[in-house]
């Protein structure tokens, strides 16, 4: 083990300067950090070789940034404790969406899951979207913009309590988002699509395809000065329309639906539409669009798009 001089002290603190430090690393700072790692002031006395190890170590834990990797649309960063702080790129370089990870041996967080979910928040604002799927066991689905609970104080199909809130799932970021998916998914065959303050129209596209999108197709022409509506494929069926108080909309097969603690349906404003059993996709792109750049060509912006898997 290397003899902590003041100029082995130095190096290291030099060493940790870069543009993730929490402040400005400039020689005045390093050499009151030398002073702070080499004297105890409220002792009057040089700290001993293992003091120095400890001072040094705390001092590099609170200002040490080193970058690990980076992404097109994400960078990942190292910091004190184990804590990597995974961030999505806006534009000009912007970091924003900061994700705190703490790799954790006791709950089984490592750093290759630090990466795996770095390269998932690369993937998702790449492909634009957020994907998941779900089990329909008998193709008798019931849609709503959310399923409350017998009680009504919350909602009938939730994640446990101690990973809801946490950073991974948090529904403020797509990469929470999809995860949200994946769990409601796998825990109550809930679909479930987080949307905006908004109405939703769903349309049966073909037996296999459904459409989600916005009630309103419309827009406004500077031109003529007036809303131009835009109509919908004639061979789309309009099945119904959600009111999203609750900014998402819920769909659920009867089979899993009767499996919950639920309201009875009476207590819903819901529809219920028949479609092929089996696994569904869900491909939800609806934080990642602008509308007006699709309902002035004619087309309709398709928020979310839940499309049969092949047996």
């Amino acid at each position: 083990m290397e003899y902590l001089t003041t100029k082995r002290i130095t190096e290291r603190l030099q060493r940790i300067q870069n543009r993730y430090n929490l402040q400005v690393f400039d020689d005045n700072t390093i050499k009151s950090y030398v002073t702070f790692v080499e004297y105890d002031k409220d002792k009057d006395k040089k700290r001993t070789r293992k003091e120095k190890e400890n001072y040094l170590r705390v001092v590099c834990d609170q200002h040490y940034r080193e970058l690990v990797k980076e992404y097109s649309h994400v960078a990942i960063t190292k910091g004190k404790y184990g804590q990597y702080r995974i961030q999505l790129k806006g534009r000009g370089d912007k970091l924003y969406d900061v994700m705190d990870l703490v790799v954790s041996e006791r709950l089984g967080r490592t750093v290759e899951m630090v990466y795996k979910t770095a390269e998932s928040f690369n993937k998702i604002h790449s492909d634009k979207c957020v994907t998941g799927q779900v089990e329909f066991p008998t193709g008798n689905v019931l849609f709503a913009n959310f399923f409350k609970n017998s009680k009504q104080d919350d909602y009938a199909f939730e994640i446990p309590g101690d990973e809801k809130y946490s950073s991974v799932n948090s529904i403020n970021h797509s990469f929470g988002e999809q995860n949200t998916m994946e769990i409601l998914s796998h825990m109550h065959g809930l679909g479930y699509v987080q949307l905006g303050n908004t109405s939703a129209a769903v349309y049966k596209a073909s037996d296999d395809r459904i459409i989600i999108t916005s009630c309103y197709l419309e827009y406004y022409d500077e031109d003529k000065e007036q809303e131009i509506d835009v109509v919908a494929p004639l061979e789309w069926a309009l099945l119904g329309e959600v009111c999203c108080d609750v900014w998402r909309v819920e769909f659920i097969d009867q089979e899993n639906f009767n499996k919950g603690d639920t309201l009875s349906l009476d207590q819903y404003d819901t529809f219920r539409v028949q479609v092929s059993p089996g696994l569904w996709t869900i491909k939800n792109s609806y934080h990642f669009m602008n509308d007006d750049r699709f309902l002035k060509k004619g087309q309709i912006p398709v928020w979310v798009e839940l499309t049969k898997n092949g047996d």
